[in-house]
Parts: C-alpha cells; sequence; structure tokens
C-alpha cells in the first residue's frame, strides 16, 4: 500500500504530529458524577493512545455542569484537574508520540434538560428554555479561558475550542442568532465571543508550545445557520463560513477541523450514512474551499464511513471508495492537511497503529449502523456495539426498554 502522505509528520504550531490520522472526539458518557474520568474512561485513551493516530482530540469536555449535554459527561474544571492529569500522564506512559488535544464547550440549547439547565443565546420560542444575559455570556467566557488554563496546567498538548454540532460557540455564529446586544446580528458581533474569548486565553497562557484550534460546523443544514446568508435561509452559501476560516487564522490559532450538520438536527451531514453516502464528497469539498484559503493545517472528517471500500458510494473499484485512496489522494492534492477519523476510532481504538504498519486486514473497520449514536442519545456509555461486547449488552438492554 501506499503510504506516504498519512504516515508523514507535520508542523502545527510549535509541535509535529507524528502522522496525518486524527482520533476526532467522540463523547462516551463515562464519567462520574463529578464529571472526573472513570476506570472505563482511563482504559479507553489508554487504547486510543496505544493506538497510535498523530493526535488524539480528547472528547468534549464541559466547562460547567450546569448545563451539560451528557449527564456523565467530563468535565474540566479545578475539581477535576487532578483526575484529567491523570488521564493525559497515562496516556502517555503508553505511548508518549501523539499529540493531546482538549476538546472544550459549553453545550448551550443542547444540554439536558433532565439534569441541567438548557440555555440558549436567542429566543427559540420554548419558555422552558432560559434566554442568555450578556453578563451570563462574559462568565461563560471566562470559564473558556480558566478550561483553557487548566489544559495548559495537566499537560495537554493544546485545545479545541468547539464551535460545531449545535453547541453555544457554533449557536453564536449562526446568522439565526439576532440577538440585540453585542454578541449577536451581524457577523462582526457574532463573531465576537470567539475573538474575544481566543485574545483572552492567549494572554492568560502562552501559547508558543499550546496548540489552539477551532472546530467547527462548514454547513448547519438548518434555516439561518452557519453556512446559510441569513436568519431565515437555508440553502448553502460558504462566504460566512470562509470568512470565518479566515479569522481562525488571522486570529493566530494553529489549525481548523471542519465539520458539518448537527447530529440531533441533521445527523447525516454530520456523518455520512448508506442512506446518504455522497456526503463524504461534500465534506472533502468544504475541506478543501478552506485549505484552498488559509495557510494553517485544516483536519478534515468523513472519512469513518469509507473503511476497505465496502461502501454505497457510487464508485465500481472498491479501492477507489477507500479510506486509503482518498486520504492519499486529499492529502496527496494538498486538499487536506490532516484526516480526522471519529466513529472507526470507536470500532477500533488501533486503527492508525495497524494501518501504518499495513496490517488492514486485521482493523475492525465501523460499519456505520449507528449504534453508538443510540447509546449516546439514550445518555448510556458509549462505544462500539458491533466489535465490543460491553456495548452490545448496553444496548440489547436499552432496545427492551
Amino acid at each position: 500500500m501506499n503510504l506516504k502522505m498519512l504516515s508523514s509528520p507535520i508542523q502545527i504550531g510549535g509541535k509535529n504530529a507524528q502522522n496525518r490520522i486524527v482520533n476526532q472526539p467522540m463523547e462516551c458518557n463515562d464519567g462520574d458524577a463529578e464529571g472526573n474520568p472513570t476506570q472505563r474512561t482511563f482504559e479507553r485513551y489508554r487504547r486510543l493512545a496505544e493506538g497510535g493516530a498523530g493526535i488524539i482530540v480528547v472528547e468534549s469536555l464541559a466547562i460547567t455542569y450546569e448545563s451539560r449535554a451528557r449527564k456523565n459527561q467530563l468535565k474540566i474544571s479545578e475539581e477535576t484537574a487532578k483526575s484529567l492529569e491523570r488521564l493525559v500522564k497515562e496516556m502517555r506512559e503508553v505511548n508518549p508520540k501523539p499529540l493531546i488535544l482538549f476538546q472544550i464547550n459549553h453545550s448551550g440549547r443542547v444540554s439536558g434538560a433532565a439534569f441541567s439547565k438548557v440555555v440558549s443565546l436567542y429566543p427559540t420560542g420554548d419558555p422552558d428554555i432560559h434566554l442568555l444575559t450578556e453578563e451570563e455570556i462574559g462568565k461563560i467566557k471566562e470559564m473558556f479561558v480558566k478550561a483553557a488554563i487548566i489544559a495548559r496546567q495537566v499537560g495537554a498538548d493544546g485545545i479545541d475550542f468547539k464551535h460545531c454540532h449545535g453547541y453555544l460557540c457554533g449557536e453564536m455564529l449562526r446568522p439565526a442568532n439576532t440577538r440585540p446586544d453585542r454578541y449577536g446580528g451581524d457577523f462582526e458581533n457574532r463573531t465576537r465571543f470567539f475573538r474575544e474569548t481566543t485574545e483572552k486565553i492567549k494572554k492568560a497562557i502562552d501559547t508558543k508550545n499550546f496548540l489552539m484550534g477551532v472546530r467547527y460546523s462548514f454547513y448547519e443544514g438548518i434555516p439561518g445557520g452557519l453556512g446559510t446568508a441569513g436568519p431565515e435561509e437555508v440553502e448553502e452559501d460558504l462566504f460566512e463560513p470562509l470568512r470565518f476560516a479566515k479569522m481562525v487564522e488571522e486570529m493566530g490559532m494553529d489549525y481548523i477541523n471542519i465539520s458539518a450538520g448537527i447530529p440531533a438536527i441533521t445527523p447525516e451531514i454530520v456523518r455520512p450514512t448508506k442512506n446518504y453516502p455522497e456526503g463524504v464528497y461534500r465534506h472533502f469539498g468544504w475541506a478543501k474551499t478552506v485549505k484552498r484559503l488559509v495557510r494553517i493545517p485544516v483536519i478534515g472528517s468523513g472519512y469513518s464511513y469509507l473503511r476497505d471500500g465496502k461502501n454505497d458510494l457510487k464508485q465500481s473499484d472498491p479501492l477507489k471508495k477507500s479510506f486509503l485512496y482518498w486520504a492519499e489522494k486529499n492529502l496527496k492534492k494538498g486538499h487536506v492537511d490532516l484526516v480526522g477519523i471519529g466513529r472507526q476510532s470507536l470500532a477500533d481504538p488501533l486503527f492508525a497503529k495497524k494501518f501504518l504498519s499495513d496490517d488492514v486486514a486485521k482493523v475492525n473497520f465501523c460499519t456505520a449502523c449507528g449504534g453508538c449514536s443510540v447509546l449516546l442519545r439514550s445518555q448510556a456509555e458509549v462505544g462500539c456495539t458491533v466489535y465490543n461486547d460491553y456495548y452490545k449488552e448496553v444496548l440489547k438492554k436499552i432496545r427492551k426498554s
């Protein structure tokens, strides 16, 4: 196999990734009652470290438990700092090479009403959803800064500032955010939170050897979502997503991580399935368009669906619709700098190690069955329901109930 591009190192900011494979953040809802990693969490991340991806993005860490999407979501705070430090330490004991990034997040209106407070940036028509005040937004800004400081203190290589999938910061960016104050309305106001928070983080810590990047949904697929031209529009318009990408670079951030959609509303834009396999091509196109505009590294998404070519893309040659073919092609052509896998990292945490050692026959390829998504929606512990017996049983119990 030709693995020239996938196996090559790349510089990101002041650090180097050993290869071009990125384990994307996958929420697995197995923290304890305070948001600390549990033994299952430690085992998962030790396994991912063993897997040898160039970058491992630790799943969405809640900056506050007041508003969170998962009942047992991991949290980043002074109370959980010691356990997060242990998490990084144990990963590095297994394999010191991968870069470890923490994705920091506020769940906003995606928060679970059964166990936390659902909040929004602009009116939703639901009286039970709290509309954030400008003062409350300011406090959330400080929480993000504190989270970045803690990430640095516990030994992470950097942060992924989450602006995707319908969470608070993604909600902030969309044209539907028509708040009448300084955080809504025109593009300048809707990106103010991002700019001010990024500036505060940079002032609070030495970012010379600490990576900062953003994962954002290039096109959300909802009226007034990012990637549309106005609050009521729905057709795809690339102007603002590209303008934001350029802003990320101009703010001195180290990478851009491209995603799309909102899992709870437009799931097949987020993760292509057999019902919409062509979604992978849209992901490739979005990353390519961003890469034409910026010089900093761009991470692409949509690759888990490809597997070994056994998918529903309309191509007669299985090799030309496989992960290897598209990853090498997009990297070689400069359409993207790194390739991200999400569901595939659940199916096989050792994916990168097996793939890069030419042991592809032993890879447990993601079947895109959606079992892991069922677990996530059900507030259960999340893992692969095809290859892992523990999660198979969890899924059976959920379906019975």
